[in-house]
């Protein structure tokens, strides 16, 4: 079963929250904690199917999905 992660770019990531509002599955929520920079950032809370929403609208270009096969006794 293919297993999707977020990256998101602390650097980049202004907190704006449109990845979290676009969001099919609703898998993203704004953290409660702040970056370096003093943003809340998306983090990942439920299953991601890879669909690239986030990272296709995302204004400042902080954010990449990675999909792969996820063996047996790996950890997600």
């Amino acid at each position: 079963m293919p297993k999707c992660r977020v990256h998101v770019d602390l650097r980049l990531c202004k907190g704006c929250g449109i990845c979290v509002e676009l969001c099919p599955k609703q898998a993203l929520r704004l953290s409660s904690g702040l970056s370096e920079r003093g943003y809340r950032y998306p983090e990942l809370v439920g299953e991601c199917i890879g669909c690239g929403t986030c990272m296709m609208f995302c204004p400042d270009f902080a954010i990449s999905v990675e999909c792969g096969e996820v063996g047996g006794g790996g950890s997600a």
